[in-house]
């Protein structure tokens, strides 16, 4: 049986499109309660809920409700989001799917209804509770763990759905690092476990804008993203570096950097990775990186696929729920270096193994 879940963050961007993803998987009936930080308006959540700019219509109806005597669910609750089959409000016509949640205008974790709702794990997609002394208030409240959606600030646990399952036991909170880390660590992984582990990689991941930017130039928490969004390639930091090491720490140097492009939504990382020579087995070659990566795929297709296509180009990855989609043209080879160029949806294709990690997650005995 799949975990019950609670998700925190209301609206936003992750949030949104993890709910999606749950719909997508038929999941949706797990996640028994939601939030965020104060009273909202939930004719308008809903109503963007259901029409998604980038990623278009939800797969199910969805509108809003307000509380009906003896339905009060604790403190906080302002009302519900129903979710039903799609096209049978407008059509009148009985529903085969109806699913309520219950919402919470509610900013501190601890004071939030977990026990009574029975959750197991709760998702802080809000990216303010990424210490584990922050984190830890969902436990207070009642959920049994807890998992951030954003690479942790401290040293909980990094954890990418397929790929280091095993460094969560059980464990009451971790983190699913970012969605650069969950499309270079397969491509790492998959050629490090034929090659040895890279010694040294450097990442530049082109990529969507989010809301941390503005519209427009003006004063932001980071200096770069205070320059309007559609009209500069921005070059930041990637808190990717730092995660893959965490992950793999046999890999000694991690650098890279990311530049926000205009585009809403789909992702394109160059990766390049400096091997040692391999002592035994296969040599690095173009063929056997290729090779490698098929056959990873084989073993985790939701993490790695490689495409049929050629080279990449960043509409084709949009809605697609898989962690990394590598371009096979664009595969380069020099000595003991390995250049690979993948896709990924920074949006929905991490919210999708996000669902997948928190409704399968081992939780704490």
């Amino acid at each position: 049986m799949s975990n019950t879940l609670f998700m925190a963050g209301l609206g936003g961007r992750i949030f949104n499109c993890t709910l999606r993803a749950l719909a997508n998987q038929g999941k949706l009936s797990q996640l028994v309660g939601v939030s965020a930080s104060g009273p909202k308006n939930l004719v308008e959540i809903a109503e963007k809920i259901e029409h998604d700019s980038t990623h278009r219509f939800f797969p199910l109806d969805v509108y809003s409700r307000g509380i009906e005597p003896g339905e009060n669910r604790g403190e906080g609750h302002i009302g519900f989001l129903v979710f039903v089959d799609e096209g049978s409000v407008l059509s009148k016509r009985p529903s085969e799917f109806t699913h309520e949640i219950p919402v919470f205008a509610q900013g501190d974790p601890a004071r939030l209804p977990l026990t009574e709702l029975g959750i197991d794990v709760a998702i802080d997609s809000t990216g303010k509770f990424l210490t584990r002394e922050k984190a830890q208030l969902f436990l207070q409240a009642g959920a049994k763990k807890v998992i951030m959606s954003a690479p942790a600030k401290d040293d909980t646990p990094l954890v990418i759905y397929g790929i280091n399952d095993d460094a969560d036991p059980g464990l009451d909170i971790v983190s699913r690092a970012s969605c650069t880390t969950t499309c270079a660590a397969p491509i790492v992984k998959a050629l490090g476990d034929v090659f040895g582990m890279p010694k040294n990689i450097f990442l530049n991941t082109t990529h969507a804008v989010t809301n941390s930017q503005l519209s427009l130039d003006g004063n932001a928490s980071k200096f770069a993203n205070g320059f309007g969004c559609m009209d500069n390639i921005v070059v930041t930091d990637t808190g990717a570096t730092k995660s893959l090491q965490r992950i793999f720490p046999q890999i000694e140097n991690t650098f890279g950097i990311s530049c926000r492009v205009p585009v809403t939504d789909g992702s394109i990382l160059s990766l390049v990775m400096e091997f040692d020579e391999p002592k035994t087995g296969e040599k690095i070659t173009r063929e056997n990186v290729l090779a490698a990566l098929v056959a990873f795929e084989r073993e985790h297709p939701l993490n790695l696929r490689v495409s049929h296509r050629k080279a990449m180009v960043s509409t084709y990855v949009i809605g697609r729920g898989i962690g990394s989609i590598v371009a096979p043209g664009q595969i380069e080879v020099l000595g003991n270096n390995v250049h690979v160029v993948a896709g990924y949806d920074n949006e929905y294709g991490y919210a999708f193994l996000l669902a997948l990690s928190a409704l399968n997650a081992p939780l704490p005995q």
